[in-house]
């Protein structure tokens, strides 16, 4: 009989928990879980309920457990909502066989799928998180881009206290969108990235975009040209949410100063790559580009 308090996830052939944990384990302002022992730690909250919840690996069975804390029982909903947010946010479902066949021979995907044999693209399952931290992270460097997060999360988000630390639920646009933009402010962000801000969050709450909207669209080119009519949104923020939340396989964020940095330290150029080869490279990756790309970053992140 499966334990009340326990989530088993299957995974597939090509998987490696030691590279995720890596991923996972790189940047210590990340609010929205920890990593420690190879586990991780994340709050969730469905029907009102909180669940704080140990993901881990059992490497016998090739699974990954989701334990709630202090043998917090799942309700049936919990239970689907959790699991599949988690197959999700670690791209369970995908087979990885043909990209490593592809990617072995391809000279710059080749050495970076030995390197990271068995790492999943990381989503962002939250299509409000994702867009939200696609505008944070505009126009500054990755660490403070985390800062900023840090600091909108812990202004707008929910805590749950559990054994003297604390976890946070990501912000709901209605918290967002009722602010004064003042409060942006004070998280030291520029007047328009508070604008970009409001202007989802109000979409969002209102119900005028969510992720199902974007994704019942045909073509990726479709989705793009939808998302780039969004105030604050340009092509790099629609790249990013498509490759991260809606799981499309061609997303490409070209202007990517990392995948260019990247592409360039890997093929030995003095400078950044041109738009020929980057379209090159789009052209040849194809329905790959979204794992290339976070392979690319993954070298530098």
């Amino acid at each position: 009989m499966l334990a009340k308090n326990i989530i088993y996830l299957e995974t597939s052939s090509i998987f490696d928990w030691g590279q995720i944990i890596s991923y996972l384990s790189r940047e210590e302002k990340e609010v929205m879980y920890q990593v420690a022992n190879d586990r991780i730690k994340r709050l969730f909250k469905v029907e009102n309920e909180f669940y704080l919840c140990t993901i881990f690996y059992n490497e016998q069975v090739q699974e990954i457990c989701i334990q709630a804390e202090n043998q917090t029982i799942f309700s049936a909903e919990a239970r689907k909502v959790i699991s599949n947010f988690v197959r999700d946010w670690l791209d369970l479902d995908q087979s990885l066989d043909n990209f490593y066949q592809f990617a072995q021979e391809d000279d710059i995907l080749s050495p970076l799928v030995q390197k990271f044999y068995g790492l999943r693209l990381i989503g962002v399952p939250d299509f409000y998180e994702a867009i939200t931290w696609g505008i944070l992270g505009q126009q500054v460097n990755l660490a403070y881009a985390y800062t900023l997060k840090e600091r909108f999360v812990k202004k707008y988000g929910e805590a749950f206290h559990y054994n003297h630390e604390t976890y946070w639920l990501y912000p709901k646009p209605k918290m967002v969108a009722n602010s004064m933009a003042e409060e942006l402010l004070e998280l030291q962000m520029t007047r328009k990235k508070a604008e970009y801000l409001q202007t989802i969050s109000k979409l969002l709450y209102q119900g005028t975009i969510s992720r199902s909207y974007y994704q019942k669209l045909d073509t990726a080119e479709q989705i793009e040209k939808e998302l780039l009519k969004l105030y604050g949104v340009g092509p790099w923020t629609a790249h990013y949410v498509m490759m991260r939340c809606f799981r499309i396989q061609s997303a490409f964020p070209m202007a990517d100063i990392g995948l260019q940095n990247g592409i360039s330290y890997i093929l030995g150029l003095d400078e950044k790559p041109s738009k020929e080869l980057l379209l090159k490279l789009k052209n040849e990756w194809g329905t790959w580009c979204s794992y290339a790309v976070f392979y690319i970053w993954r070298l530098l992140y």
